[in-house]
């Protein structure tokens, strides 16, 4: 298998179409029929389908897909780490879109305190992240809580209380789970078992008509008048035109963790910017 395979395969992948492929990688059509032909071969899956609409990925080909990006990047990663080694020091972080607006200031602080530095961040969802971690394609990982953590160590950055947001105006600036258990519910599934457990501790039911994997989604269908978001409070917050209310229940909390397996002259930087 050959980064040039993996090239070809991204690319069809993306564009849904050999023949768009083909001119956007500047090359004929059947050097690369050739090429997919033969990585299909030697992993011994098809990894695209056709169909009335042109080709699709496989079940094993969106599998094959991630993987793919995954190592793409990184040996785009490597190769400009390589050629900056001279002049730079690299720093790969992870980030889930909804730490940015937390981990943004100390990043910056960093950048300000180290000119050689160049911050390389990856984003993903906590799980993903956690992954690249372990295998080293990370130095570290800013991810919210729940997690498992098993084998690394962490520090953590902030703990912040979960919020309803509603698509309508409230005169209260608070909300009980009673109250909440009258209202249609859009749950960002990371939170779907601590939210219930939660209600089931003060034997209240859950209305949830909508469950998803982006807390910016659930803020999109509240903006569309569905219904009322749990959400961490700091992605609350961001969305300006949304009646935000704190939730009476301390079990509704997420913590915000830089998690990491070993230290490097960067991230040491970085956790005295974070302990002060």
């Amino acid at each position: 298998m050959e980064l040039r395979q993996l090239t070809y395969f991204k690319a069809i992948a993306e564009h849904g179409s050999i023949n768009g492929a083909a001119r956007a990688l500047h090359m004929s059509q059947p050097p690369l029929s050739y090429a997919i032909s033969q990585l299909e071969d030697e992993l011994g899956v098809t990894l695209f389908a056709r169909s009335s609409k042109g080709i699709e990925l496989t079940d094993a080909g969106r599998v094959f897909y991630q993987r793919t990006v995954d190592i793409l990047g990184r040996s785009a990663s490597a190769a400009r780490e390589v050629s900056m080694i001279i002049n730079k020091k690299t720093f790969r972080l992870g980030v889930t879109p909804t730490v940015v607006p937390v981990i943004s200031p100390y990043l910056c602080q960093l950048e300000k305190e180290n000119g050689n530095l160049m911050l390389e961040l990856h984003g993903g969802d906590t799980y993903h992240l956690k992954e690249q971690l372990d295998d080293g394609s990370l130095d570290g990982a800013v991810i919210r809580t729940p997690v498992n953590l098993q084998g690394c160590r962490y520090h953590k950055i902030k703990e912040e209380p979960m919020a309803a947001v509603f698509g309508h105006r409230r005169k209260n600036n608070s909300v009980t789970l009673e109250e909440l258990s009258k209202e249609p519910l859009i749950i960002y599934r990371r939170y779907e078992a601590l939210i219930h457990d939660t209600f089931e501790k003060r034997h209240l039911e859950i209305n949830m008509i909508l469950e998803c994997d982006d807390a910016r989604t659930a803020l999109q269908f509240v903006e569309d008048g569905l219904g009322t978001a749990i959400v961490p409070m700091t992605i609350a917050q961001k969305h300006a035109g949304l009646s935000i209310a704190t939730i009476d229940a301390e079990e509704l909390t997420t913590s915000i963790l830089l998690a990491y397996h070993n230290t490097n002259a960067v991230l040491s930087s970085l956790l005295e910017l974070l302990k002060k």
